[in-house]
């Protein structure tokens, strides 16, 4: 780490004799109130003065490295009886889930800021960049973030009422092409098996294209994000995708010309 670390996250570059003067103006004019707040006419007035992304980088650097050397390499560039570097290290939280659980062979991490009590799988942690492994203590990046956001957007997009919906064209009763992403699939569908008895549960399928279980009712698990429920995804509910394979352009435009 920089020996100047301390001073680089505490204090920002001085900009103010740049904008001397600023809104001087209006203050002085008659138009003005006679109560102002600190940064009224202010065209440009101060910003914080922490300046925390040279630590970000420096965490993101440190992956793959021991939580507890990482930590005690910062606590040596950073004086912790001083007031001002002291509350750095109340950001560390922000950038590092340490409060991370191992459920079920899965990384649960639960963020001093949100979460709930048994924590939240990785791909739905999408605050989350980089945790601190509960078995090993080493420092990892959630590599599941990209699809924790792409829910996030999901999600967000659903409250708003932006419905997603499928594109697909039907070419045989067992064959179906899907446009996910812009790309597109051709997907090989199965009927569901039978169950057994009346008192057995819905059996349960991996569906290759929602990425998740899925039974007659639905998906038994989250879905890959922005696609739609099982039912609009292949226009029936008793089947579900057992194969897929990307098509080339020219297999796209063979079929559904140039406007596909």
């Amino acid at each position: 780490m920089r020996d100047d670390m301390d001073k680089v996250i505490v204090e920002r570059p001085r900009g103010g004799w740049r904008v001397q003067g600023d809104g001087r103006p209006w203050r002085n004019s008659p138009e003005r109130g006679s109560h102002l707040g600190m940064k009224r006419g202010l065209q440009h007035p101060k910003w914080l003065s922490e300046n925390l992304q040279p630590l970000k980088r420096w965490l993101h650097k440190q992956v793959h490295r021991p939580w507890d050397k990482v930590y005690a390499e910062l606590c040596s560039g950073i004086d912790r009886r001083s007031t001002v570097q002291a509350h750095i290290f109340l950001h560390v939280d922000d950038f590092v889930a340490r409060d991370t659980v191992l459920c079920d062979g899965e990384v649960r991490v639960r963020p001093y800021r949100w979460g709930t009590r048994d924590g939240v799988p990785l791909h739905e942690a999408p605050g989350v960049e980089l945790f601190v492994h509960p078995v090993t203590g080493i420092l990892l990046p959630n590599r599941r973030l990209r699809e924790a956001r792409a829910a996030r957007r999901v999600d967000r997009a659903a409250r708003r009422g932006d419905t997603p919906h499928a594109v697909y064209h039907l070419i045989d009763a067992t064959t179906q092409w899907h446009c996910v992403d812009g790309c597109w699939f051709e997907v090989v569908l199965a009927k569901f098996p039978e169950r057994a008895g009346t008192t057995q549960t819905e059996p349960r399928c991996y569906d290759v294209l929602r990425r998740c279980m899925v039974t007659r009712c639905g998906a038994a698990r989250r879905s890959a994000p922005g696609l739609p429920t099982h039912f609009d995804m292949y226009g029936r509910h008793d089947v579900y995708a057992v194969a897929k394979r990307q098509l080339s352009r020219r297999e796209v435009r063979a079929r559904l010309g140039d406007a596909a």
